[in-house]
């Protein structure tokens, strides 16, 4: 296995930033409730790439890139400081220089005014700099003349592929059928490595649809073969695989003049906009229907009217219907438009006379893909939205070990496939 060694002092990059934060969480999160559509993608030429995961390889040249709107009508300065995390997300408490090779404190100096909207933006854009070592990243974006006031948090990922993974289609095929679940048994072999007791240094988490609320986190192998370096993750348990979930619903929003797919309506009033959803219901008991969206839970912030979408792009209040109900639990609106957050601002409130489920988001214009929850567990939280088995989900399997040299968990090795892309 390489060694990742410390490249000069340890104390040669001095932080100004405080860790210690007592308001700074290890999630993605925003803040202030005036920054919004906040984006972290890969810097690809890809019109599609605003829907790339934030994950990048150790030994490549991409960079990541950071977007997001404050709606005031006047810029202000904010600074960006990565921070090298567990497996967990805890601080791994390298120093700076460990895994940088600059100051690390950066300055977010690109920023424009938004031109000819109802709502005064300002849009600001941060080319993240490469970390050198692989693992768990949290982007911490600051108030330059209060570090204490935090806006945003954004988890990204760095790996170095030194393991290798079964196929996709062993993966599917290996796993128990099911009607309602997506069960994954799949090998990890280390045949270049030399890892020392896998079975305790050796963590996989697995994501769906790059959600961390859901995680499946710190798989132990259920077989380790040192003979052929390889590490057998085979479960059988509901509690080891993925409810399928649905398909998720979609609307177009990159015309406020034509409303498009899922728009009811739109209405201009004074200063502000408002759009109307289509009302939505219950889909547990519907028939598994194919949806022309392949966002899986993300958005695109775009528009038809040939304009500049970062400054140009308005906002509306958008308004979410849900008929059906009521529930014993909370309803959620989730998807990466609410960064899968459970709390007041993404919280439905039941109208008792329309017997619905009602809320309303602060939204750019652009296509946007969500779903509902309720607020229980993996298996509860489908209720509304129904398992099946058939669902287009994106898994990614992250490998993680632990490196005694350093005393932290480093990314060796990633993988990503979309379950039943062949439908």
């Amino acid at each position: 296995m390489r060694i990742y060694l410390v490249t000069g002092l340890l104390l040669l990059f001095l932080p100004v930033f405080s860790q210690d934060n007592s308001s700074l969480s290890y999630i993605d999160k925003i803040y202030d409730q005036k920054i919004k559509t906040v984006q972290l993608y890969p810097l690809v030429a890809d019109p599609a790439a605003q829907t790339y995961l934030p994950v990048i390889s150790l030994h490549g040249v991409t960079q990541l890139v950071l977007e997001f709107d404050e709606l005031f009508e006047d810029a202000r300065y904010y600074r960006v400081r990565l921070i090298h995390c567990n497996a967990n997300w805890q601080p791994s408490g390298l120093a700076d220089s460990q895994f940088l090779e600059e100051y690390n404190e950066f300055e977010i100096m690109d920023y424009e005014y938004s031109f000819n909207t109802l709502t005064p933006y300002v849009h600001y854009t941060f080319a993240v700099p490469r970390p050198t070592l692989p693992g768990n990243y949290l982007l911490v974006v600051y108030d330059t003349e209060d570090e204490k006031r935090i806006i945003i948090t954004r988890r990204f990922l760095v790996f170095d592929q030194q393991v290798s993974f079964t196929d996709k289609q062993q993966i599917i095929a290996q796993a128990p059928y099911s009607l309602t679940h997506q069960p994954l048994q799949f090998t990890v072999y280390y045949n270049k490595l030399d890892l020392l007791n896998p079975r305790e240094y050796v963590k996989v988490h697995i994501l769906q649809n790059h959600r961390w609320d859901n995680a499946l986190l710190n798989l132990a192998p259920s077989f380790v073969y040192e003979d052929r370096k390889a590490l057998e993750y085979k479960y059988y348990d509901d509690d080891k695989s993925f409810p399928g979930s649905n398909e998720f619903r979609y609307f177009d929003m990159r015309s406020l003049k034509y409303p498009g797919f899922h728009i009811r309506t739109v209405s201009f009033q004074k200063n502000k906009i408002y759009a109307w959803l289509e009302n939505d219901k219950p889909r547990q008991q519907l028939a598994y229907t194919i949806e022309l969206n392949n966002m899986r839970g993300n958005f695109f912030i775009d528009n038809i009217e040939q304009k500049i979408p970062d400054i140009e792009n308005d906002y509306a209040l958008v308004s979410f219907t849900l008929k059906g109900g009521p529930y014993k639990e909370d309803v959620y609106i989730a998807g990466r438009l609410t960064d899968w957050q459970k709390n007041e601002a993404t919280r439905m409130h039941w109208n008792a006379a329309s017997q619905a489920y009602e809320g309303t988001l602060v939204l750019k214009q652009g296509q946007y893909a969500y779903q509902y929850l309720l607020d229980g567990d993996r298996e509860r939280q489908n209720e509304i939205e129904g398992n099946k088995r058939e669902t287009r989900n994106r898994y990614e399997i992250l490998v993680y070990y632990y490196s005694q040299t350093l005393r932290t968990d480093l990314l060796i090795g990633y993988y990503s496939f979309i379950y039943n892309l062949q439908h």
